[in-house]
């Protein structure tokens, strides 16, 4: 399956409106029914223009349920958020040493700086830098495509030129990323049918705001200023009310309501209903699920957390394989992987183990290592292999029997189906593994 990699970063309010959804949200969860996809909240990039605590959390969290709440907990997706991913620093610095001064002068966000009457010395360094960390983010996953706007299709492309520039200097580590861009919903007009939607415009219309300020948003919307009365004949070209109609309403009923209004047999009035209605319509199962979220953080937390470790688990293998091409390991490194050999108590607490009992075992056909066990943790049954037939053990020796398992690992594509957890060992002699016995506990009790 080929990877997808997206990102947002948290430098507004956290809320999205259609604009977000029709650009951005809907080609990702398109894309996400063949993708192996990566979401990552890029709070990081935000630090270069939002310098207040408060506000940064509140963006991020609002960030964060927001697109939850629109994509859903799809199974080949993985939220995690960037500053989660320590070496994403670590590679943005081995990439400056990479990058020429003039690559960056050419970056669309510091002229765009520039351009404000901003002096070098009003600019941070890191605006400046923001391509670089940008390429880290995109060469660290090494995906397959990147779906972004037309405004930000340099830094794809600035991403590329480091990766070649890397690869031709010391080896080829990075696949160049290809941009992918939907000419179709690239650039969402606003509600003023002039400009770009943008909150900071006044031109949006929300997703999770309450009815009565999207009702108002919807109904501020351009549509025909030469059609004055209800019967005035109306032209469809550069009304947005429509433009929006195409993505949100019924197409049979729109096509009807076209040529009613371009007949003038119907007015403004009844086509912004219409429009408001359909919206609600489209955005009641993310709105539902937002509230329900808003309400459940240990649920977002546990999305996060399954996304942290898929994307920490491809972050390190990639680190680890620059640090080896630019010489940075030697005889003399201290540890043998990217990450710390210690753990933190909290990192600990965040394995749950769990008492299940084995009501069914097989022998997968074409392996003559693996078990299939069947595990009833008391509120739900999940299929565990484990790699033992080489020690002896027959499927006899856990069927009918409680033991501890791991219970909130990735699971592993194992023989045509996904392995759930993990049965708990401790080595015993001649390196073969004993299974710990958890008769006597309570059937799918948590190990504190």
């Amino acid at each position: 399956m080929k990877r997808l990699l997206s990102g947002i970063t948290p430098s507004g309010d956290g809320s999205l409106h259609i604009g977000n959804y029709l650009g951005a949200v809907k080609q990702f969860i398109s894309l996400a029914k063949t993708h192996e996809c990566l979401f990552m909240f890029a709070d990081f990039h935000a630090l270069t223009t939002v310098h207040d605590k408060q506000t940064l959390q509140k963006n991020i969290e609002e960030l964060i349920l927001n697109e939850l709440a629109l994509i859903g907990d799809m199974p080949h997706v993985y939220f995690f958020r960037q500053s989660d991913i320590a070496v994403h620093t670590e590679l943005t610095w081995i990439f400056n040493t990479l990058t020429p001064l003039g690559v960056l002068k050419r970056a669309h966000a510091y002229k765009d700086k520039l351009s404000k009457d901003a002096s070098d010395d009003e600019i941070n360094v890191g605006l400046f830098t923001y391509p670089v960390l940008m390429a880290s983010d995109i060469l660290l996953y090494k995906p397959d495509i990147v779906p972004v706007g037309k405004d930000q299709k340099q830094h794809v492309e600035i991403a590329r030129d480091i990766a070649e520039r890397f690869n031709r200097r010391y080896r080829a580590i990075f696949p160049l990323p290809e941009p992918y861009i939907s000419e179709d919903t690239a650039v969402i007009p606003g509600t003023d049918g002039k400009r770009k939607m943008s909150k900071s415009l006044g031109n949006i219309i929300a997703i999770f705001e309450r009815e009565d300020v999207i009702r108002k948003q919807v109904f501020s919307c351009f549509t025909d200023p030469s059609k004055r009365h209800v019967n005035d004949p109306g032209h469809i070209e550069g009304n947005m009310v429509f433009y929006y109609l195409r993505f949100f309403g019924e197409p049979d009923e729109v096509n009807r309501m076209e040529e009613r209004y371009k007949e003038g047999r119907m007015g403004d009035i009844e086509a912004k209903e219409y429009l408001y209605q359909s919206i609600f319509r489209h955005f009641d199962a993310p709105r539902k699920r937002y509230e329900t979220l808003k309400h459940r953080p240990d649920e977002v937390r546990r999305i996060l957390e399954r996304g942290t470790a898929k994307a920490r688990e491809i972050a390190n293998q990639t680190i680890e394989e620059v640090r080896h091409a630019i010489g940075l390991k030697t005889v003399y490194s201290t540890t043998k992987q990217s990450c710390d050999e210690y753990i933190t108590i909290d990192d600990f607490l965040h394995v749950k183990q769990q008492v299940g009992k084995v009501i069914d075992a097989n022998y997968p056909e074409k392996s003559d290592r693996l078990i299939r066990l069947t595990v009833d943790f008391g509120d739900e049954e999940r299929v565990v292999f484990t790699a033992v037939r080489q020690y002896g053990y027959t499927k006899d020796d856990f069927v009918g029997k409680q033991f501890f398992f791991v219970v909130n690992l990735l699971p592993k594509k194992m023989m045509g189906e996904e392995s759930n957890g993990m049965i708990l060992a401790v080595e015993a002699e001649d390196n073969k593994p004993k299974f710990l016995s958890a008769e006597g506990f309570p059937l799918g009790a948590f190990i504190r």
